[in-house]
């Protein structure tokens, strides 16, 4: 990706200054006739023309901005012939625009997955027509669970992308090879977002093992009175996954292929198809053996499936690789399945005395006297006695330190009545004096008429 950025730009008049487009139609126009790196180059430099750092007004630009390269995105992964390129090259600035607007782009992610959900519910009414989704809601996806974490308990985006994901699993009917391509991708992309979460999703692994049940000859009885038989509808009157012949090489499933290939096409059909989403099935479903061996009701929901993949494993032509495949995923659950009958304990009673029930009747006594203690027990009557005498004393003794308190602060205000009163009379006696000698000065007592000396 690091090589397209710096390669040498083909379109010479491409400006450095570009206002952000606002319309998917203006941005059409002006990467219209350009390389993939010169569509980025574009990009990078809108985005630099037009950096929120730069004004704050530049944050509704980015944020139209951001909405227009999101759709983009969308067009570009539904058109035909596929531009595989462009979209991993449009990752890029997405995840980073998301980080500058966190706000907006959770928002456009989770109307975007409203509008798909709503979009399903109206295709399931007519199932015929194929209600799978599309290589646009994939790529979308694909792409939400790139920019928002997947870790969180609940997240505003990510929570209702695995329940739309593990919708689409329980409620689409699988009909032909596409949908079932599309339905282990689906459950390859839940894998990847468990992975940091942890949260459980019944709906792939009841996926999963429809697809394991598709692919034998006969179902047996325990098969089709399980729950899980009924959880998924096939359309096909035969098994979709059953290998006829022999397959020596297992190619891995190239997606973006099938995704081109019509419905009729005769390779959903092959063996080599069957045995390489068989491939991608047992690797998925040994990635949530190793995500979900710590749940507690681990043997209801692997046993089962371990059962199931030793008797594929004994099939007819079923390829080595597979078989062997088979195998360890079977040993592997059941290695996991004795570890947890082995912490197991069963449930076990109480081993305690029953306790009886406590009688409250009340007691009468006839010839009751007021302040007696008629209780039979002599200890604790005199505890009570010895409890209420210490109480008794307690009340005394704050009483009489209340007097004293009270005695003690009269006296105090004696002395400070007495000192004030001294200290009066002596601020009074100097005040006289003082008065005095000013009259005796001003009246001349103190030589003031006195002549001076020649």
């Amino acid at each position: 990706m690091k090589s397209d950025h710096t390669q040498p730009s083909t379109q010479p008049d491409i400006p450095f200054l570009i206002d952000a487009p606002k319309s998917l139609e203006e941005f059409c126009a002006l990467v219209e006739n350009c390389s993939n790196a010169d569509k980025i180059m574009v990009i990078n430099r809108i985005r630099a023309s037009n950096a929120i750092k730069l004004a704050a007004e530049n944050r509704k630009k980015m944020q139209v901005f951001y909405g227009v390269l999101l759709q983009y995105f969308a067009v570009s992964a539904n058109k035909k012939p596929l531009n595989f390129e462009l979209l991993n090259l449009l990752v890029m600035p997405l995840m980073e625009m998301s980080v500058e607007i966190p706000y907006f782009a959770a928002i456009c992610a989770r109307q975007r997955i409203l509008r798909t959900r709503t979009q399903l519910c109206e295709d399931i009414k007519n199932p015929e027509n194929g209600c799978w989704p599309s290589l646009k809601t994939l790529f979308l996806l694909k792409l939400w669970s790139m920019i928002f974490p997947c870790s969180d308990f609940r997240h505003v985006v990510m929570t209702p992308a695995i329940l739309l994901m593990c919708e689409y699993l329980m409620r689409c009917p699988v009909m032909s090879g596409r949908d079932i391509a599309i339905g282990s991708f689906l459950c390859s992309m839940v894998l990847s977002v468990s992975r940091q979460s942890r949260k459980f999703c019944p709906e792939v692994i009841a996926f999963l093992r429809t697809l394991l049940v598709a692919s034998t000859d006969s179902k047996p009885t325990s098969y089709q009175e399980s729950e899980f038989h009924h959880l998924m509808e096939f359309k096909a009157l035969t098994p979709l996954l059953c290998i006829r012949d022999c397959v020596n090489n297992i190619n891995p499933l190239n997606f973006l292929m099938i995704m081109e290939l019509p419905d009729d096409s005769s390779f959903f059909s092959s063996d080599n198809f069957r045995a390489s989403v068989l491939m991608t099935v047992i690797e998925t479903l040994r990635g949530f053996v190793d995500i979900y061996g710590g749940l507690n009701s681990f043997p209801e929901l692997f046993l089962p499936l371990a059962r199931l993949l030793l008797d594929l494993a004994q099939q007819e032509n079923m390829p080595a690789a597979l078989q062997e495949k088979f195998k360890d995923a079977a040993e592997v659950i059941k290695k996991k399945v004795d570890e947890h009958h082995m912490v197991r304990r069963p449930l076990q009673m109480h081993k305690k005395n029953p306790v009886p029930i406590k009688l409250l009747n009340p007691k009468f006594e006839e010839n009751f006297v007021k302040g007696r203690d008629y209780d039979p027990d002599r200890e604790r009557a005199e505890a009570r006695k010895l409890k209420k005498l210490i109480k008794r004393e307690a009340k005394g003794a704050a009483r009489e330190l209340r007097k004293d308190n009270y005695f003690l602060s009269q006296v105090k205000e004696k002395e400070k009545a007495m000192l004030a009163e001294e200290k009066a009379e002596k601020f009074g006696k100097a005040k006289a004096f003082l008065q005095e000698q000013e009259h005796a000065f001003k009246s001349g007592q103190l030589g003031r008429g006195r002549k001076r000396r020649k």
